[in-house]
């Protein structure tokens, strides 16, 4: 086996390299973990798909960390993946430009999409595109997964190439394809019957005009139980300024929702709250992703799947987890792990929709 090209290699002398170095070992450990790997490649753009086979011939030793040299080698094969090239060992004696990262975790406006590029579906393609979306039933403007698979299969593209075309054609990562998301994935599917490669992520040009400016996020149903005294706190704190307005009618209260269960179900937690304290070394009520990872790892799920579940339920952006926002991690790598058994099982289609938990 042929001995890795060494830090000024892999890096053409660049700076850039060791800047963004910096950013995920701020402290020189010499080491970078998983988690903090994942969430800084993330921002590359890239599929989650091609993060993780980049994560693979990174993390060589198989230690759930990457040395300095190995963060160069996945900073090699971003660009090699932004820039065309296979995600391979072979290909870091390439010249390629330095990676690109952006600040945003969203697909969107990767590479910095300017809202008048013209888009590369034409207008004719659009209309023929538009006609099998509609044949297809979509329900509230959206194509499932399992809708949308049967025409991307009797393209007889490999299954690799389809599973390619979705991830990258499903921009919001809902698991579903809208009109224009659709329109993608059939573009991708004729360029590949020509001959033209799929890209390992979407370029600017095939980004749809109505995604190139970041959607405003929807509310979601919380995942994570609150104390019923935090609502009426915030209420008390609103009606208690001392501000003199003209007097109103008060207005009827609202009728109190009837508590939502949690998704967590309560035999779960227990088990949850059992393996925590044995994990809290310290007893702070807050685990580390340094004394996590090692129960993350063992789960098998990619390094960047488990950074985003980890993203997800560390909603004060700590670098840590409460008891139940830990219950909560568990929680979605099980289902991931089952979704994943699942898809991988059903009529032997590998990973074509693979739903981010």
């Amino acid at each position: 086996m042929a001995a890795t090209p060494s830090l000024t290699q892999l890096s053409s002398g660049n700076p850039i390299y060791d800047k963004y170095y910096r950013q995920v070992d701020p402290t020189g450990s010499g080491r970078v973990v998983a988690a903090d790997a994942a969430l800084f490649l993330k921002r590359s753009g890239l599929a989650d798909m091609v993060l993780g086979k980049i994560w693979d011939l990174s993390d060589s030793e198989r230690k759930g960390s990457l040395n300095k040299q190995q963060f160069f080698v996945a900073l090699r094969l971003v660009a090699c993946a932004q820039n065309g090239l296979e995600v391979a060992l072979k290909s870091l004696n390439v010249a390629v430009p330095p990676p690109k990262f952006h600040d945003t975790s969203s697909p969107l406006l990767a590479g910095g999409v300017t809202t008048d590029l013209p888009w590369v579906v034409k207008p004719e393609e659009k209309l023929k595109f538009d006609a099998i979306f509609d044949s297809l039933g979509p329900v509230g403007g959206m194509l499932s997964g399992d809708k949308v698979k049967p025409v991307l299969l009797n393209s007889k593209l490999p299954v690799d190439i389809l599973g390619r075309v979705w991830e990258i054609s499903d921009l919001d990562r809902d698991g579903m394809l809208d009109r224009d998301e659709f329109s993608v994935a059939m573009h991708l599917v004729y360029r590949a019957l020509e001959g033209e490669p799929v890209p390992m992520s979407l370029p600017p040009p095939l980004v749809p005009p109505s995604k190139r400016k970041k959607p405003a996020t929807p509310p979601v149903m919380p995942l994570l139980p609150s104390p019923p005294s935090a609502k009426d706190s915030r209420s008390s704190h609103s009606g208690s300024k001392t501000i003199p307005h003209p007097p109103k009618p008060s207005p009827a209260p609202a009728p109190t929702p009837a508590a939502v269960p949690w998704v967590v179900l309560p035999a779960d937690k227990a088990k949850f709250d059992e393996l925590f304290s044995k994990t809290d070394g310290d007893m702070d009520g807050l685990v580390s992703g340094a004394e996590v990872r090692d129960i993350f790892l063992k789960t098998g799920l990619p390094s960047a799947t488990l950074a985003r579940i980890w993203e997800l339920c560390d909603i004060g952006d700590i670098g840590k987890l409460t008891r139940e926002q830990f219950a909560l991690a568990l929680y979605l790598i099980n289902l991931k792990a089952r979704l994943d058994f699942l898809l991988l099982h059903s009529h032997g289609f590998g990973s074509f929709v693979t739903l981010e938990t």
